[in-house]
């Protein structure tokens, strides 16, 4: 799996790696926050064998460095924008929640660079400003909590991870995190936290995630088609009906397909039909 280190232009080093070797159209793939590239390895071996297939570690995740306290969106966009000139040729982009948001937004930025954009579940706005009521807020929590820590393994990570209370189900019953989460799931979410610099999370619970990024300005600006993979929101999906709609509307060539059997995490939860409508996207381009 070939390597490159990246040096962002506020100088932070980015590892970027092959998840599939093509001789055709290029592909990055762009990962969500308290992740890591490899997320996407199981899924990129279900697209076209003629996509070569990228995906970097954003700042302060997997195998690239920290970047002190810089890790709004906006910040996000640096490490893309450098993966996007190491390429060199026109690129579709494939982002997942914060790598969804990075995605349009070098769309925007880099019209020449990016021939094409997929957005998988992209968390809107009202939805982020209500993170705290949702499950995700003491998920992050316990992300940051158990953050860096390489003196624990990622099974011993996960045992404290499972234990993490949720909101109570609308009956009232106590659900804890192992509860929504399968054994592998937690696991990797796992060794991804190993990895983590806490100030990943530390933006996302103490500041303003979204300082800085424009959302109205960033979709009107993108002339490229995209096609946009919504998740179920009652199963953890971050994109509501009526932001879609409204997301959809502002984009020039929009093609969505909404999930009823999966939350947020399509390219896990929904593989084999994520991919499928990847690879039909990609073969109409």
């Amino acid at each position: 799996m070939p390597v490159q280190q990246l040096t962002t232009s506020d100088g932070v080093s980015i590892n970027m790696f092959e998840l599939k070797s093509g001789g055709g159209r290029d592909l990055l793939m762009l990962h969500g926050v308290g992740r890591a590239g490899r997320t996407f390895s199981a899924f990129a071996a279900m697209l076209p064998d003629q996509l070569r297939v990228s995906a970097i570690d954003f700042r302060g995740h997997g195998q690239s460095c920290r970047s002190d306290n810089r890790y709004h969106v906006k910040d996000y966009v640096n490490d893309a924008v450098a993966a996007l000139k190491a390429i060199g040729r026109p690129t579709i982009v494939y982002g997942h929640s914060l790598g969804s948001l990075v995605a349009a937004a070098v769309a925007a930025e880099m019209p020449n660079a990016v021939s094409a954009v997929i957005l998988e579940d992209p968390p809107s706005k009202s939805y982020w400003d209500k993170i705290e009521t949702t499950n995700y807020h003491p998920t992050f929590v316990a992300m940051r909590q158990w953050a860096s820590r390489t003196d624990l393994s990622a099974s011993e990570i996960a045992g404290q991870l499972r234990e993490v209370p949720m909101k109570p189900t609308p009956d009232g019953r106590a659900v804890k995190l192992g509860d929504v989460r399968d054994a592998v799931s937690l696991r990797f979410t796992s060794s991804c936290v190993r990895q983590l610099d806490p100030n990943v999370m530390k933006t996302i619970l103490e500041e303003d995630w979204l300082a800085g990024y424009d959302v109205d300005s960033i979709l009107s600006a993108i002339r490229c088609p995209v096609l946009l993979l919504r998740g179920n929101t009652a199963l953890g999906g971050m994109l509501p009906n009526d932001d879609a709609d409204r997301l959809a509307t502002l984009l020039h060539d929009c093609t969505r397909i909404d999930f009823q059997a999966a939350g947020h995490l399509l390219h896990w939860q929904a593989r084999i039909d994520a991919s499928q409508h990847t690879s039909v996207f990609v073969e109409s381009l």
